[in-house]
């Protein structure tokens, strides 16, 4: 019994420490500064938001309020994200990796962080591993521009 216990623990503490060292620590968003492609920004220019509603509203409202009105839930409040410091908004407890990260949220760190957020901020304890397929982000962040009293320019 001693035996397998200690196998398990082996083989717990192994896959921790693989997963952990994924990422070099210089290409989270506390250190690394993202630029979008000018490809990139012409996508988002002609982003579908309407298909970037029906996302999140699949992929992102389970967790997170999008309402100007509205209030955190297992998410922070997402209304006026755009120009907020990560971690900042009171009355949400975010992760030490997320107020750690230092970066402000903008549509290249927001595009960075939903690719992958695991590398973007480590420790960060949203259970969302990414979004791979550009159109989907640039949907989703066609969408997100929207969630601000201010809407911003597209980059």
């Amino acid at each position: 019994m001693k035996i397998v216990s200690s196998i398990a623990l082996i083989c717990i503490c192994s896959t921790s420490i693989s997963f952990a060292a994924k990422f070099d620590i210089q290409e989270s968003l506390r250190h690394y500064k993202p630029q979008l492609s000018d490809a990139f920004k012409q996508n988002l220019a002609q982003a579908d938001t309407e298909a970037g509603r029906e996302y999140f509203e699949r992929k992102c409202a389970q967790c997170h309020d999008s309402q100007k009105e509205g209030g955190h839930s297992k998410g922070p409040h997402l209304w006026n994200w755009y120009g907020r410091k990560a971690g900042s908004i009171s009355g949400f407890v975010f992760s030490e990796g997320m107020l750690e990260s230092g970066h402000t949220w903008d549509f290249a760190t927001l595009n960075y962080y939903l690719t992958r957020t695991d590398r973007a901020v480590p420790g960060v304890e949203m259970n969302f591993r990414g979004i791979r397929q550009d159109d989907k982000r640039t949907q989703l962040l066609g969408h997100m521009r929207t969630l601000n009293d201010e809407v911003p320019p597209w980059p």
